[in-house]
Formats: C-alpha cells, sequence, structure tokens
C-alpha cells in the first residue's frame, strides 16, 4: 500500500496532531480519473464532523489521477463516514464538508 502526505497550504494555520501543515495516510480509491478517496492517519474535526475520510479532488483544469503515485494540487473535502461502494462521485461530494486546498505527494521511503 503506497503512502502519501497531504501537505495543507490553506487553511494557512492548519495543524495536524504533529504540530505541522501535514498530513499521512493512504489513497482508499481512485473514484475516477479527477477524485481520490483519501484515509488519513488521524482524525480531524470540523464543525460536528469528526472523520478521517476525505474525497480528494484536482484543483487544476488538465490535472488528473491517471497513474500512480498520484500527486498533485487538491481540494480536500472531509467526509462523515466511508462512502458506500455504489456512490458516486456526485453523490459522495454531496456530503462532504469543504475543509482544506494542499498538494498531494507520495511519502519518501526510509532508508
Amino acid at each position: 500500500m503506497n503512502r502519501y502526505k497531504l501537505i495543507v497550504s490553506e487553511p494557512w494555520n492548519f495543524e495536524s496532531r504533529q504540530g505541522d501543515n501535514q498530513l499521512n495516510g493512504h489513497i482508499l480509491k481512485q473514484i475516477d480519473s479527477e477524485n481520490l478517496l483519501f484515509e488519513a492517519n488521524e482524525q480531524i474535526t470540523l464543525g460536528s464532523i469528526t472523520s478521517q475520510y476525505w474525497v480528494l479532488s484536482t484543483r487544476y483544469e488538465n490535472q488528473c489521477f491517471e497513474t500512480e503515485p498520484y500527486r498533485g494540487t487538491v481540494n480536500g473535502g472531509l467526509l462523515s463516514d466511508l462512502p458506500a461502494e455504489s456512490d458516486d462521485v456526485l453523490e459522495i461530494k454531496k456530503y462532504a464538508v469543504f475543509a482544506i486546498i494542499g498538494s498531494l505527494q507520495p511519502e519518501q521511503a526510509e532508508k
């Protein structure tokens, strides 16, 4: 399983439990060429939602997630629960709370 880091640039004051602007985790599923389901290693609370599940979408035109490792600038929406396998991207995004803009990149292997 490929590990990823999501470096949050907006909101500028985002802090994870480690005290930095980064969430570590892995991709659960490629929903389509512009959307990924991401599971962070820690839960985040936004309003009344506490979860570690995110829908990450490409931020710019002509950007896509066609091959691994995935990388790029993303919009992130927090999901209250893991979506059903049958949910399409519109259904998933309907329940997501837009929360972040960031950069998705694979974690470097430890030497």
